[in-house]
């Protein structure tokens, strides 16, 4: 009988806004324990038959089906409770519990001429001591129930209540969606008396506001460890007879995404005026969690919910932690929470100043050397005949264009402009590929000329081109088309005693998965096998018998250029961790933002002219000509240069 009075609540209240409770007594006769539910009935009320050889349920919800109940006969308390926040209801039936998780509006057509309807009760088919919703009804054996809403503050609070101890236990099945407009509708038609009212104790809190001042939400209950303030712009728009709906939901049951986040103090904040929409602020509304001391190594992120990935995002907010709070401003209202991650060591300001500079400093002389290198090569060279120049070139390209979207991206990172960030993130994004392809492709240039010593005739230079800037630019495309939000704002962790502001941002890639995949993944690939190329030139000049000191300066300065223009000093990056973190990031800094200018000036010492020396038995003036008698090495730094 109970599990027929839930069935019958689903079809009055599964689309409504309140649940429901129906307790009584059922008499049960042999044979007598089975459940016979006829779904698509279309109107929207349920009906609940007492027969001796079982129960009748007609409603428009769920498939015709057949349930079997305690078989043993007698006198059966039961009491059904209904919970459309979690689409699920609790029966006790007799001495025994059940509980069901139950499915949309069925689209099957129920046939009632099965179901007869009678008009009085057969004996011994009466239920007795009825009651609904805590309201006593009339014994009977034929119960029906239409649609109704429960809008007064001790109904709600007890659903509440009730609701927060389902979710308290585990297994309970949750559909975050369907709980969070329950909560809202629920909070939008419950009738009370003055500016406010809270509702529940537990797990799952909600607080009820008139927007008629800004300081209306000082009355927020202590217990839910929160403080909210809203922007005055929220009240002249929301409108005097609006309301605002807070609630504190704790566990991640009810807001699950794909990589498991972790909240921190598993609680999650909810702020929402009914009926309205509300976002681009122009005045942030502020929310303060309450927690434990953050571990080390993790860092507070504030962010919401977006119903549309299911998932949660960082897009318009701001985070400002503090030992035991964390403050988050946002431009918008919906579901916010802070998230635990994993961070970098923290620099301090002292040492994120220095690092500015030397990196700014460093990508404006090397974006200069660079430019400065292929307008000269442009005014003496032909590079369109000479395949591994135009490698080189083309590496320089990509340095300088990396120089200048680095330095972009950091400034604008501080203006915090979304549209304008992703932008610049991409562009970041695509320069860096586009180097370290360049550099893959140096080093497959030296494998071309010291080991297989092609043709550079069959070099197709326009493939090589395709490759260093299409191959990149897909990578880029692919992974802003898999999540928009995949570019914009990167924090850092800055440690600043000052200030309640403690990060850095620069426009880059948004999670830190993809950087470590796709960025350090495709690096390593290049630095393994470029560092195989370096040891090949380096066995060479083993090889060799210099016969005076120019030449011996000649071959330390190819391999001392090589090293830049294969990238080596890239993987300084896999040692900054620990104890060395400080003194790598100075090093990472240095050698890599000045990148260009070490190419320069490798390119200008191999291109100046000497003078002819005595021991060579070659007469040509030409820069970096080889010995007559070596054949190797010296004609390999030719074309590595001309």
């Amino acid at each position: 009988m109970s599990l027929i009075l839930l069935l019958a609540l689903l079809h009055g209240f599964l689309l409504g806004t309140y649940g429901s409770s129906l307790c009584g007594i059922r008499m049960q006769f042999a044979e007598g324990g089975f459940l016979q539910y006829h779904g698509g009935f279309g109107d929207d009320t349920v009906i609940i038959e007492n027969r001796l050889k079982g129960l009748i349920v007609k409603s428009g919800y769920l498939p015709s089906t057949n349930f079997t109940l305690q078989s043993l006969p007698g006198p059966y308390i039961f009491c059904v409770h209904w919970f459309p926040a979690l689409r699920t209801f609790i029966l006790k039936y007799g001495v025994k519990n059940y509980s069901w998780h139950v499915m949309e509006r069925s689209d099957e057509h129920g046939d009632t001429s099965t179901v007869p309807t009678i008009d009085r009760c057969p004996e011994n088919t009466t239920m007795s001591n009825m009651s609904f919703n805590w309201i006593k009804q009339e014994n009977s054996c034929r119960f029906v129930f239409p649609h109704q809403n429960w809008n007064n503050t001790k109904f709600v609070d007890h659903e509440i209540s009730e609701v927060s101890q389902l979710l308290e236990k585990p297994g309970v099945a949750t559909n975050g969606r369907v709980l969070r407009h329950w909560i809202d509708e629920t909070l939008s038609g419950v009738q009370f008396k003055g500016n406010s009212h809270h509702f529940g104790n537990g797990t799952l809190q909600a607080s009820v506001f008139k927007l008629n001042s800004v300081d209306v939400l000082q009355s927020i209950p202590k217990k839910m460890g929160i403080s909210v303030s809203v922007p005055k712009q929220l009240i002249e728009n929301g409108g005097s007879g609006k309301r605002l709906h807070v609630v504190t939901v704790r566990g991640t049951s009810v807001f699950k995404d794909a990589a498991n986040s972790t909240v921190l103090g598993d609680k999650v904040i909810g702020v929402s005026v009914e009926n309205t929409k509300v976002s681009n602020l122009c005045e942030d509304i502020m929310f303060d969690f309450e927690h434990q001391p953050v571990k080390t190594n993790f860092s507070p992120v504030c962010v919401f919910w977006n119903e549309s990935t299911d998932g949660w995002s960082s897009y318009g907010c701001r985070t400002f932690p503090k030992e035991n709070h964390t403050q988050c401003n946002c431009s918008h209202l919906t579901y916010f929470a802070v998230l635990m991650q994993y961070s970098s060591q923290k620099i301090s300001e002292e040492h994120l100043v220095s690092l500015s500079v030397l990196t700014f400093a460093g990508c404006t002389i090397s974006f200069l050397a660079a430019f400065f290198t292929i307008c000269w090569n442009s005014c003496t060279r032909k590079t369109h005949s000479n395949p591994t120049l135009n490698i080189h070139m083309n590496l320089l390209g990509a340095v300088m264009l990396l120089d200048l979207c680095f330095v972009s991206s950091a400034v604008l990172g501080a203006f915090e402009l979304p549209s304008v960030c992703k932008g610049s993130g991409m562009l970041l994004h695509f320069t860096q590929l586009c180097m370290f392809t360049w550099m893959f492709i140096e080093g497959f240039n030296i494998y071309r000329l010291v080991v297989k010593v092609f043709d550079s005739t069959s070099f197709a230079t326009k493939k090589l081109a395709l490759i260093g800037w299409g191959f990149p630019a897909l990578i880029v495309l692919v992974i802003f088309l898999m999540d928009f939000d995949n570019y914009g704002l990167y924090s850092i962790n800055v440690d600043r005693p000052s200030s309640c502001n403690s990060k850095a941002s620069i426009c880059w890639l948004t999670k830190p998965i993809i950087h470590k995949v796709v960025n350090l993944g495709y690096f390593a690939i290049v630095l393994f096998f470029n560092c195989g190329m370096l040891v090949v030139m380096v066995v060479r000049v083993l090889h060799m018998m210099p016969h005076n000191r120019r030449e011996q300066t000649q071959y330390c300065v190819t391999l001392l250029g090589l090293i830049f223009m294969l990238g080596l000093p890239w993987g300084i990056a896999f040692f900054s961790f620990g104890a060395v973190y400080l003194p790598v990031q100075y090093l990472f800094s240095i050698l890599n933002s000045l990148q260009g200018l070490f190419i320069f000036l490798w390119y200008w010492a191999l291109s100046q002219p000497h003078v002819k020396d005595p021991s060579l038995d070659s007469s040509s003036a030409t820069p970096a000509s080889p010995r007559s008698d070596q054949s190797t090495l010296m004609s390999d730094h030719k074309k590595l240069l001309t």
